[in-house]
């Protein structure tokens, strides 16, 4: 048998490897994490998360940010409330936000009713699944864990 060299390496060596867990995929599922946000006018260091919503795909996205915009678009000024309306909401804006998601890139919308900014921004995201406890569902709305004695007296006062 030759022996292995830096110009005759050796033909199949036997590797030991550790035994890797692999997670199944469902674990893992593509997703759309939206947030709208609001920024006082000229104070940069001032943006509040005012809602957050994790999306399935990235048409559900998109409806949640129309859904939105058509809510404050009666508070704007009549061109930026027609240019919301029209383009946005009912024209190509939302196609071609949806087209950027379905791409992995995040969009977003900006809108200026007043004192505040208010922008509803989108990411491709990949969500875990919670396990299960004790054979009930995570965090569900049902199944939400006891409250500790401390914090009953906290809530009470």
């Amino acid at each position: 048998m030759e022996s292995a060299t830096p110009h005759n390496p050796p033909a199949a060596l036997p590797v030991k490897t550790r035994k890797q867990t692999a997670f199944p995929a469902p674990l893992v599922r593509p997703g759309v994490w939206c947030e709208a946000v609001s920024t006082l006018t000229g104070l940069p260091g001032t943006a509040t998360r005012r809602d957050g919503y994790a999306a399935l795909s990235p048409e559900a996205a998109i409806r949640w940010i129309r859904a939105g915009a058509r809510t404050v678009a009666c508070v704007l000024g009549p061109h930026q409330a027609e240019y919301v309306l029209d383009h946005w909401v009912d024209g190509p804006g939302s196609a071609r936000a949806c087209a950027r998601l379905r791409r992995g890139e995040p969009c977003s919308l900006t809108l200026y009713p007043g004192i505040q900014h208010l922008t509803w921004q989108a990411r491709p995201v990949r969500f875990l699944h919670l396990a299960e406890v004790n054979g009930r569902p995570p965090c569900g709305r049902r199944h939400r864990p006891r409250l500790l004695p401390a914090d009953r007296a906290d809530r009470a006062r």
